[in-house]
């Protein structure tokens, strides 16, 4: 295929310059033909054999090979014509070398034997009729005969000669290109397995040291688990980056476009940014209030770049900061959503900004450079900016920093602003930062550039004080409603701050590890400092009794939840429940149609891989019931693919929305306010909720529950992961232990018996259910055997699993035991319910939001 294209390019630039060539040689021959006399007819020919040739090389009639051929009859014709004369023999020489180098191009042997043979003839009928003409025959006259024959025998030769040796270098390189590019293949193949073979160790070590730093008490112990954390993370991150790189250079990256708020993007982002952030180095991040409020993108890739640019800009920066500006352009399709993130770093030469797309490459890479990673972020950053139709520059100085702009076409969904005030005249803002504070002057200009276009952005204004005495002075002759203040603005005036406090909402912009005196009523917002906490910040006022998040209700909407294993379906209907909505389960694809043709329903959540018929077939009759009722129904996709190309196949096959597993409270409730009816979703302050989600636990015995938990944790039994799981509601967890305990008789007998039977795609089937269940749980131990074994039997792995079959039963009956002694449980002797041999799903994982510290408060974007 590749011999073909590269012929291709030959024979275009060849036909092009063969034609061009023809032109001038017929125009030239026509005044001749005119002046001499010659006949006139043969002109007309030769000047319609031109018109054609270009006719059919603009139309690009026939292959490319065919139309060089039709060239060459055309100019075979001319040729004749032209040595035909008894005044052009001699002369013919000359032309025919001229063609034969031209149809050289062409790498087409036999064309050029073709013109040398034309030569001989029109040759020998020249010699001919100078003959009949009475032209004497010297000695002159045949050396020279001689002589051009000979010229043209030795340039068709050399002509040949040279398409020869071009064709076995062509063929050599074209080789070595294919094994190049195999080579390049089974690489990005090693890589990607590798990486997905190393994220099960490392989830397992960020997981129990994660365990293992809520336990420990010794100071010294604790901090070289949190160095253990952290590498996991960073391997994690590190691992991602690898298969991303990988589809990048495969080529087999796939976009899913959906709407967005860019206030969404940027909490994410923000929150997963700030435990890499040095304290000395400041984090800037300017939005332009003008960016729309919904645009269309693919989310992940968006908030991948945006990362990876941050991160490059961090880790290359000694000190100083990093300043990232977002902003749009109008396009007649929507925007462009202009991204641009300047660093003080150490910079980079002309030839170090030449290189740095290249893959696995880094600046000052030698034994000596400044940063870890792999030096992907900026090609990975270029593959997903050129994979949705933007364009990137990297300009960079030599110990002046780096400054990457990236430029994204983005569709405009809701025009209206990213960002808006309540009540706008009633604001009035002070500012208590002192900005002289920072020694570089590019972070001052960052953060003065930033607040600006706060304000402007906004229409609102800021009075800014940069010492405690001008602050009394602001105070007692303007009534502020909202005052933000700098960490050590705030350590040189904390008294005065503190009275102001009971008079207005008072802000102190820190790093994370800032504490406040107990009982004090000003609020902290954790750095970075930008426009959407600060927006959020001023939609309140000081009389605020709370300042927790709302928390979203669906109350009253009727949900239908297919998977065909009960414990998913006990955690998410319990989930569900805790968003106010009406809950009902099914088994399998044919019991959601059953439960959809009598009932009524506002949304489905549908397991993709289930015995008899999978989710796809499900949800396509159900849409046809839905249809002939003239009735829409939302049916989301529940799966634990989460390749890039998945979410796209699910929306393509039409579902109205693709929820991955684990599933994060964040994307759960996107899809819901995408796919539900504004109408149905309402908030209420997080007290409220808090309320009715303990209130059982007021009823309960702390003191048995305790003691239950310390026993299950003394076991290997994580309880807090498990607790975590079920949104810390000990009713469930216990519900799912004691369901855990009554299904063993079944369960083991059946993995048993297909084991006996090596029948591993059904022993595959129950490993796996055995695998989630024990995740559920806590017992991350457990769980990794079933993983192991589970991989085993899926590549039919017998050694393995007879090596390692009997450690698993013996810690399953174990951990069973364990929890049937600690709650007096009997194991329930009956048939395990089926599974699917294909079901690649892993058990419904809700992964609660944290705040580590409670003394922080991260202020939400409002939405209109």
């Amino acid at each position: 295929m590749k011999k073909v294209e590269e012929r291709n390019e030959l024979f275009q630039t060849s036909q092009m310059t063969i034609l061009l060539s023809y032109t001038i040689f017929s125009g030239i021959l026509t005044v001749e033909s005119i002046l001499l006399g010659w006949e006139m007819w043969a002109v007309l020919l030769i000047l319609m054999g031109v018109g054609v040739s270009w006719f059919i090389h603009i139309q690009q009639r026939f292959n490319e090979k065919y139309r060089v051929w039709i060239y060459s009859i055309f100019i075979m014709f001319t040729f004749f014509f032209y040595g035909s004369h008894p005044t052009s023999v001699f002369d013919t020489v000359a032309v025919m070398s001229i063609v034969l180098i031209l149809f050289t191009m062409t790498g087409i042997r036999s064309l050029i034997t073709f013109l040398q043979i034309l030569y001989y003839i029109t040759f020998a009928y020249g010699i001919v009729s100078m003959w009949r003409a009475g032209e004497k025959f010297d000695s002159l006259v045949i050396t020279r005969a001689i002589l051009h024959i000979a010229a043209i025998t030795t340039i068709s030769w050399i002509s040949r000669t040279i398409i020869t040796k071009w064709v076995q270098v062509l063929d050599h390189s074209r080789d070595e290109i294919d094994q190049l590019t195999y080579a390049t293949q089974r690489l990005n193949d090693f890589l990607a397995n590798v990486s997905h073979e190393i994220r099960t160790p490392i989830n397992a070590i960020m997981g129990l040291t994660g365990i293992c730093i809520d336990n420990e008490q010794d100071q010294e112990k604790l901090t070289n688990l949190i160095s253990v954390r952290n590498a996991g993370r960073r391997v994690a991150e590190q691992i991602s980056d690898i298969l991303d790189y990988s589809e990048i250079d495969s080529n087999k990256l796939a976009n899913n476009y959906e709407d967005y708020e860019l206030s969404s993007v940027l909490n994410d982002l923000v929150t997963e940014i700030r435990p890499y952030k040095p304290e000395h180095i400041e984090l800037v991040i300017d939005v332009d209030p003008a960016i729309p409020c919904i645009m269309n993108t693919d989310i992940n890739k968006l908030k991948k770049i945006l990362h990876h640019l941050i991160m490059n800009g961090l880790k290359y920066t000694s000190e100083g900061g990093v300043y990232a500006r977002i902003s749009v352009e109008k396009q007649e399709y929507g925007v462009n959503l202009m991204l641009e993130v300047t660093d003080t770093g150490i910079g980079m030469d002309e030839e170090e900004t030449e290189r740095i797309m290249d893959g696995f490459y880094q600046a000052d890479s030698g034994r000596t450079r400044h940063a870890g990673g792999l030096g992907l972020g900026l090609s990975i950053t270029s593959g997903f900016v050129a994979s949705l139709g933007g364009f990137m520059m990297v300009m960079s100085k030599p110990g002046a920093g780096t400054t990457v702009r990236v430029s994204i076409p983005q569709k405009v969904v809701d025009p209206r602003s990213c960002m808006s005030l309540n009540n706008r005249e009633e604001k009035c803002i002070g500012a208590f930062l002192n900005f002289e504070k920072y020694k570089n002057p590019n972070v001052r200009e960052y953060y003065n550039a930033m607040v600006g276009h706060i304000v402007v952005g906004l229409g609102v204004q800021m009075h800014r004080v940069d010492n405690a005495a001008n602050l009394k002075k602001l105070t007692s002759s303007v009534k502020l409603t909202h005052l933000f203040v700098g960490d050590e603005e705030y350590l040189s005036a904390s008294a005065e701050l503190e009275r102001l406090a009971k008079e207005m909402v008072v802000v102190v912009v820190a790093d994370g590890n800032f504490k406040l005196p107990r009982g004090s009523r000003v609020k902290i917002m954790e750095k970075p400092f930008y426009c959407f906490p600060v927006v959020s910040v001023l939609n309140t006022d000081y009389t605020d009794s709370d300042t927790n998040e709302d928390v979203m209700y669906c109350n009253g909407i009727r949900a239908l939840v297919v998977d065909d294993e009960p414990m998913n379906l006990s955690v998410a209907k319990s989930i569900f429940k805790r968003y106010g909505m009406v809950v009902s389960t099914a088994a399998s694809g044919q019991d959601s149609i059953d439960m959809c043709h009598e009932n009524e329903y506002d949304i489905v959540f549908m397991d993709h891989m289930m015995p008899g018929m999978d989710g796809v077939e499900a949800m396509k009759h159900i849409r046809s019931i839905r249809s002939k009722e003239n009735k829409d129904l939302p049916i989301v996709a529940l799966t634990a693919n989460a390749v890039s190309s998945a979410k796209e196949m699910f929306l393509s096959v039409g579902f109205d929305g693709f929820v991955s597993k684990p599933v994060e409270r964040q994307e759960l409730e996107r899809v819901l306010k995408k796919v539900l009816p504004k109408s149905a979703i309402t908030y209420e302050k997080a007290e409220v909720v808090q309320e009715s989600f303990t209130s059982s636990e007021e009823n309960a015995e702390p003191e048995h529950e305790l003691s239950a938990y310390e026993k299950l944790n003394n076991f290997g039994i994580d309880t807090l992961l498990g607790l975590e799981y079920c949104q810390n509601d000990d009713e469930l967890y216990e519900t799912l232990l004691r369901q855990f305990v009554e299904e063993y008789p079944g369960k083991q007998n059946k993995i048993e018996e297909y084991y006996n039977a090596k029948d591993f795609k059904n022993y595959e089937i129950y490993v796996h259910a055995l695998k989630t269940t024990a995740k559920m749980l806590g017992n991350m131990q457990l769980s990794e055997q079933a993983k192991d074994l589970e991989f085993a039997a899926k590549k039919e792995q017998a050694t393995y699993i007879e090596g390692h079959h009997n450690a698993l039963m013996s810690s399953y009956k174990s951990t069973m035991q364990h929890i049937a002694d600690i709650y007096d449980i009997q194991p329930v002797d009956k048939p395990a319910e089926s599974s699917s041999a294909d079901s690649e799903d892993e058990v419904l994982i809700f992964a609660p939001e944290k705040n580590e510290n409670d003394d922080v408060l991260i202020f939400e974007p409002v939405k209109e």
